[in-house]
Parts: structure tokens; C-alpha cells; sequence
């Protein structure tokens, strides 16, 4: 009897008990941290499924409405996050009284329709343009060193590219792939 009035009176938790809420506690720990990380994650592929939709959109609205495109994309900074959006092509007229060229005047002008999109934190891509050559094309403004990487032409064809988006310098997803007829495909 002595022996039962003994343990009853001895209160605490046994080593294998404590060892098993630790294990316990460790394991939701993991889990959100995981799970904040994650969600950043999905964010960047939510921000490349956009692009995939943006690059068909503007695609299907150059060739319907036989308008000069570019997808005009500008890195993250200090203070803005990365974003893109539309410029369009359109080619400074000589002033016919003057005969003179503004300087100032650039052809590629914002396109109010389409707004510009934000990236999400630590979330870029990159833009490589690939080789093709275009017959009878001399417009530097469209195939120059200056012109936009990714321009879609207007009668059905574009500059051929390849799109690669990235979380934190690594790639998310596949790369994306528009061809010289403005077709856009991806990899997964």
C-alpha cells in the first residue's frame, strides 16, 4: 500500500513523454516553415502562368489588330519590384514643314490597354533572343541592338526567344518558347 501512495504522489513526465512532444513540436515547425516557402513558390508560378497568358494575349491582339508589339520588361530595384508591360511600335513621322527629326521622339510608346505587371518578390526571367534571320528587313528600330528582345511584328511573325523565369536565381518551370510565327509553348 505504501508502494501506491508513493507513485501516486510523484508527479512529472517520463523521459520517453517528453522526448515525444519534442518530436512532435519539431515536426509542425518543419512543416511551416516549409510551408511559408512554399507559398512563395507558388506565387512565382502563378506569375508565370500570367506571362504564359499575357504572351498569348498580346500575340492574338498583334496579329488582329496588324500592330508592332514589344514586351518591354524592367529588373527589380531598391524600391520597385520587376515588372513588365506593353510598348508598341510606332514610327516617328519627319515634321514635313521642317525637315527636321525630334530627337527626343522614341518609337516605342506604352500601351494604355495593358497594364504593367508586378513581379513578386525574388521573381524575375530573363529574355534570350534566338537566331533568325529576317529577309528584306532593315528597320534598326525593330532589329537593331536597341530594339526590344521580344517583338511581336504585326503580320503573324515575332523574334523568336526563349523565356526562363526564376525564384531566387533558380528556374521555375520550364523555359518558354516563342517562335519566329509568334506561336508561344512551353516546357514543363
Amino acid at each position: 500500500m505504501n508502494r501506491m501512495l508513493s507513485s501516486a504522489k510523484s508527479k512529472g513526465f517520463t523521459l520517453i513523454e517528453v522526448m515525444v512532444v519534442i518530436v512532435i513540436i519539431s515536426i509542425i515547425a518543419s512543416l511551416i516553415v516549409l510551408n511559408v516557402d512554399g507559398v512563395d513558390q507558388r506565387k512565382a508560378m502563378q506569375a508565370r502562368e500570367m506571362l504564359l497568358l499575357d504572351l498569348k494575349q498580346i500575340n492574338r491582339e498583334a496579329n488582329d489588330q496588324a500592330r508592332i508589339y514589344a514586351l518591354d520588361l524592367h529588373a527589380a530595384t531598391d524600391v520597385t519590384a520587376a515588372q513588365y508591360g506593353l510598348v508598341e511600335y510606332i514610327p516617328v513621322q519627319p515634321d514635313t514643314e521642317q525637315r527636321i527629326r525630334v530627337i527626343d521622339a522614341k518609337p516605342w510608346k506604352d500601351v494604355t490597354d495593358f497594364s504593367r505587371r508586378n513581379l513578386p518578390d525574388q521573381v524575375s526571367f530573363s529574355i534570350e533572343p534566338q537566331d533568325h534571320q529576317f529577309q528584306d528587313a532593315n528597320n534598326a528600330d525593330l532589329l537593331g541592338n536597341n530594339a526590344p528582345k521580344l517583338i511581336w511584328f504585326g503580320n503573324g511573325e515575332a523574334k523568336p526567344v526563349i523565356i526562363q523565369m526564376y525564384y531566387q536565381q533558380k528556374p521555375v518551370g520550364g523555359v518558354i518558347r516563342v517562335d519566329y510565327l509568334g506561336k508561344v509553348d512551353e516546357e514543363k
